[in-house]
C-alpha cells in the first residue's frame, strides 16, 4: 500500500515500551507539547503503536494514558502520529473494499486493544464510494453563474508552478482547517515535504483550485490509485470561510468528477469524510464503504 511521506514529522515527547522477559512486546510515541485543544481540553496524542498482541496493546495504552494525565493532558487520543497531517485513525468497519492509495488503513478488530483499554471513538470519519462519474450535479450550474458574478474563476491547478501554487494552498489550508478537530498548523517547509512527492501521481485536470481577488481561495487534491486506474482518490478539499464562497465545495467536485469521467475513471473515492462536514454533503450519490475513528479516553 502506498502511505503519505512521513517527512517532517513533529519530533515525538517521549516514546513508550512494555517489556517480558527482556524483549519488547509493544511500544508508542507520546506527543503533549504544543498539541491542541479538544473543546477546551488539552489533549495528548499516542501514535506510531506497535504490539505483538491485544493484551501487549492494552497494557501499553493503559500507561501511555497514566503517563498523558501525569504530563497534564486532560485527554489521551490516538491514534494519532503527532498530528492530522500524518498518519491518524483507526478503521472500525469495512465492507471489505481494497485499501486505496494514502488511506491510513488497519484491520479493524485492531480497535479491540483501544476499548479495552477504556478508550472510546471521539472523532469519527468514512470513506465513500461514487461509480456514477457520468451524472452531473444539477445546482452546479447556478452555483457556478452566482460565484462567477462574485468574481470567483475557477481553473486546473498549475503543477509547471507547482511550488508557488503550493505556497497559496497552504496559506489557504491554515485557513480553512483551523476549526477542524484536533487540527494544528504546519509550517510551510513540513507541507511541502507532504505534498510535493505526490506531484508524479497528480493530473491537473483533477486538480480544480478556485480564485478570487487574485488568489486561491478553495482547492481540490485528486490522484488516481496506481494499482486501480479507473479508480481516482478525492483526498483533500478546502476552501477560505469566506461567504461569497457558499457552495465552491459542490463546483469543484462536479468538475473533478467530470474530469476523471472524461480520463476514462470509473469510480471517484471520498477519502476520510469528517462525520457532519460539508464535505461529506458533498457526496450525496456515494456509499460509504470504510468507517474510521479517533479513540479518546478522559484523564480528569
Amino acid at each position: 500500500m502506498t502511505t503519505m511521506p512521513e517527512h517532517a514529522r513533529t519530533v515525538a515527547d517521549e516514546g513508550l515500551d512494555v517489556v517480558v522477559d527482556d524483549a519488547v512486546v509493544a511500544r508508542c510515541s507520546l506527543w503533549y507539547t504544543g498539541t491542541p485543544l479538544h473543546h477546551g481540553r488539552r489533549v495528548g496524542f499516542i501514535g506510531e503503536l506497535e504490539a505483538r498482541d491485544e493484551a501487549a496493546a492494552s497494557i501499553l495504552l493503559e500507561r501511555a494514558a497514566r503517563r498523558l494525565r501525569a504530563a497534564g493532558c486532560e485527554l489521551a487520543a490516538g491514534p494519532v502520529d503527532g498530528d492530522t497531517w500524518h498518519r491518524y485513525r483507526l478503521v472500525t468497519w469495512s465492507d471489505g473494499t481494497e485499501p486505496f492509495v494514502l488511506e491510513p488503513f488497519s484491520p479493524p478488530d485492531a480497535v479491540a486493544s483501544w476499548r479495552a483499554a477504556g478508550f472510546a471513538p471521539l472523532e469519527t470519519y468514512a470513506s465513500l464510494r461514487d461509480d456514477a462519474l457520468g451524472d452531473r450535479d444539477p445546482q452546479v450550474p447556478a452555483l457556478v453563474a452566482r460565484l462567477r458574478s462574485a468574481g470567483v474563476t475557477v481553473r486546473a491547478l498549475d503543477l509547471d508552478r507547482f511550488d508557488d501554487e503550493l505556497a497559496q494552498i497552504h496559506l489557504l489550508a491554515l485557513r480553512g482547517f483551523r476549526d477542524a478537530p484536533l487540527y494544528a498548523p504546519l509550517p510551510f517547509e513540513a507541507f511541502t515535504a507532504l505534498y510535493r512527492p505526490l506531484v508524479p501521481l497528480l493530473e491537473r485536470r483533477l486538480c480544480p483550485v478556485a480564485e478570487l481577488d487574485g488568489r486561491i481561495v478553495a482547492a481540490l487534491f485528486a490522484l488516481r490509485d496506481p494499482r486501480a486506474p479507473a479508480t481516482v482518490v478525492l483526498k483533500t478539499v478546502v476552501r477560505d470561510p469566506d461567504r461569497r464562497l457558499a457552495g465552491i465545495g459542490f463546483v469543484l467536485t462536479d468538475a473533478a468528477r467530470a474530469a476523471a469521467h472524461q480520463l476514462g475513471a470509473t469510480r471517484a473515492i471520498s477519502a476520510l469524510q469528517h462525520d457532519g462536514s460539508v464535505s461529506r454533503a458533498l457526496a450525496g450519490r456515494a456509499v460509504v464503504f470504510r468507517r474510521y475513528a479517533v479513540f479518546a479516553k478522559e484523564l480528569s
